[in-house]
């Protein structure tokens, strides 16, 4: 998504290292690095205002959008990505910011988010539908980069499924993942019933035939014993009658 309206002024950073970080940032100015964009490009350590990158990530522009950075001072102006953001873990504060060079003739690699639309049949007959791509991997010229990727799923049904392979997307897009990926399908409640019956069948069934076994084998001793023990009284009454 090229912009060319956001220009973000930055500043060339010449002190690196922790401390001197942690004055830009008394400064409310954030670390920052811009690379890329050719070997004859070098990597450069700016600093950015905190402000115009929470300006940025609010209208939403820190994913695949392409804005230009100006370098204070000088009439130097670069098309850029934000490529990484270094978040603290606990204050939530931005730390670091990684910007890449773009050059709008050369097409880039970049990760799409997938955007579902409609109902499908197989949820009003009571199915769920299953997301499992939640981002498509393309390859275009930055100024084709889409801002999602459309899935329509209005016409599946239960037990259906929408691969890469099914989508029909701009020709100026191609998409990098397999073709047999699958992005959306419907799982019916039967299907998700069938998985603990599955386990239970697959389950042994030794363990109750061999308590079964044991029990017999046990009532089994027990009755032979008993008439052992009836036989004790017995012998005692004959040597009371003589």
């Amino acid at each position: 998504m090229l912009q060319e309206n956001v220009v973000v002024e930055v500043e060339r950073r010449h002190e690196t290292g922790k401390n001197a970080s942690n004055r830009l940032r008394a400064r409310d100015m954030i670390p920052a690095v811009i690379y890329g964009g050719g070997r004859e490009m070098e990597a450069l350590s700016l600093a950015v205002p905190r402000k115009a990158l929470l300006g940025l990530f609010r209208k939403g522009l820190h994913q695949n959008a392409v804005f230009l950075l100006s370098l204070k001072g000088t009439d130097q102006k670069r098309h850029v990505m934000v490529r990484d953001v270094n978040i603290h873990p606990v204050s939530r504060e931005m730390l670091h910011v990684d910007f890449v060079r773009v050059l709008l003739d050369r097409k880039l690699k970049v990760k799409v988010p997938v955007e579902i639309t409609g109902t499908a049949i197989g949820v009003k007959m009571g199915g769920m539908l299953g997301v499992v791509s939640h981002e498509l991997h393309v390859e275009c010229l930055p100024t084709d980069i889409p801002a999602a990727i459309p899935v329509d799923v209005t016409n599946l049904d239960a037990g259906q499924t929408i691969r890469v392979a099914d989508l029909t997307v701009d020709p100026k897009l191609r998409l990098l993942d397999r073709p047999e990926a699958v992005v959306a399908h419907i799982v019916t409640h039967r299907a998700e019933e069938a998985v603990p019956g599955a386990e239970a069948a697959a389950a042994p069934a030794t363990a109750e035939p061999e308590v079964a076994k044991k029990g017999k084998k046990e009532e089994e001793g027990a009755a032979k014993a008993a008439p052992a023990k009836a036989a004790a009284p017995a012998k005692a009454e004959k040597k009371e009658k003589k």
